[in-house]
């Protein structure tokens, strides 16, 4: 009996200083932690935003080379739209249009562009163009470039 009596513990529990400094440790780290957060979370959003763009990109030099028609991509109002034949064309609506046929990029993000790019029905584009996507939260930009030979690429 004596020998139980020696291995046991006393088991309170933490002190209340303990906790706090635990509690304040946690809360510097919280908070030098939120500034990353916020930038990694605008620089992943305009990232998204240019490979959704591209995506779309590619899809009209697709539809381009499918229909054996020329393609334009028309950027008006932040957004863009396809229209089949040509830029004075009808629009086209299809998959991830609205009823008026732009694509709308997530999170609110832009588009703009220098000219608005046609793919002929080899898949090259006239002519070569450079988009601009823009995070409205921040003003960061990112481009996306169409070369003349219709290659899609972010830089």
């Amino acid at each position: 009996m004596v020998l139980q009596s020696v291995f046991v513990l006393d088991r309170r529990g933490f002190s209340a200083i303990e906790l706090l400094v635990v509690i304040a440790i946690v809360g510097v780290i919280s908070a030098s932690s939120v500034p990353w957060m916020i930038t990694y979370w605008r620089s992943a959003t305009l990232r998204a935003a240019a490979e959704e763009l591209a995506a779309g990109l590619n899809q009209a030099r697709q539809l381009a080379i499918s229909q054996n028609q020329s393609v334009c991509v028309d950027v008006a109002g932040g957004q863009y739209r396809l229209r089949v034949g040509g830029c004075a064309a009808a629009v086209w609506t299809g998959l991830g249009t609205g009823t008026n046929g732009f694509f709308t990029l997530t999170n609110r993000v832009t588009v703009a562009t220098n000219a608005n790019p046609v793919f002929d029905y080899l898949g090259a584009a006239v002519p070569a163009a450079t988009l601009t996507v823009t995070n409205p939260q921040g003003g960061a930009t990112r481009n996306v470039v169409v070369s003349a030979a219709g290659r899609v690429q972010i830089q």
